[in-house]
């Protein structure tokens, strides 16, 4: 694995944690189904065919989770247990920026966040040697695994 790979994950895993329901909001969808039964007809907000009103659109609900989805949002943020706590805010903090959709991390406006007031050229050097340090870690981790197209080979 790369950096830019571990990377990649890591944003991929953010955004998928991003998605993820309100469990408070789905427990209580699966605890009853009534509010969903009960629409109030006169209330307007729907129409006698049961549909919605003229010109309103239905609101679009987000796509649940698939396992894999939800598999490969763990296995990145399991990465983060070997590296040190106070640099995985940091790497968490930048991640989130690139997941949002920055073309490059602001280390600058990290600092107030990090309780610091400058070393923003050190927060990047943090970064850079906690995300090298997950890729050793993973690259040795599967250096042992000897497959070719999920076939062992012999030692």
């Amino acid at each position: 694995m790369t950096f830019t790979d571990v990377e990649d994950r890591l944003v991929e895993a953010m955004l998928t944690c991003w998605r993820h329901g309100d469990r408070e909001r789905g427990w209580q969808r699966l605890r009853s189904a009534w509010p969903e039964i009960s629409r109030d007809v006169l209330a307007g907000d729907y129409d006698a065919r049961g549909g919605l009103d003229a010109g309103e659109q239905p609101s679009l609900k987000p796509a649940s989770l698939t396992r894999r989805e939800v598999a490969e949002m763990e296995e990145a943020f399991a990465w983060l247990d070997a590296v040190d706590p106070a640099d995985r805010k940091v790497i968490g903090l930048a991640v989130a920026q690139l997941a949002a959709g920055k073309r490059e991390i602001s280390w600058i406006r990290m600092l107030p966040r990090l309780g610091l007031s400058r070393g923003a050229h050190g927060l990047r050097k943090r970064y850079g040697r906690a995300l090298a340090a997950i890729c050793d870690r993973e690259n040795r981790r599967n250096a042992g695994d000897l497959r070719v197209n999920g076939v062992n080979l012999p030692d």
